[in-house]
């Protein structure tokens, strides 16, 4: 299953390549990432194929967008469905 997360800016002070640290460390049980540009990341999260249980990568993700910093008008996608990280 692919997540894309949107993002307008970086926390202060963070980097993409930072980042993108922290996430393949958190997701390393729950998926990994595809790609990045300087306004979203792709994620693939390990799920039901895998039997595993997607919502732990969500919520691993989400959390991490909301505690790092992330502008309010950040996003998640899946599935063509984008959700604010706040909402």
């Amino acid at each position: 299953m692919e997540l894309l997360i949107h993002f307008p800016a970086l926390p202060q002070g963070a980097t993409l390549p930072q980042v993108l640290d922290d996430l393949a460390g958190l997701l390393e049980d729950d998926g990994f990432l595809l790609g990045s540009g300087p306004s979203h990341i792709d994620i693939d999260l390990l799920g039901e194929e895998d039997n595993r249980n997607p919502k732990y990568g969500i919520l691993t993700v989400k959390n991490y967008l909301q505690t790092a910093g992330f502008p309010q008008e950040t996003t998640i996608e899946l599935g063509g469905v984008e959700v604010g990280i706040y909402a």
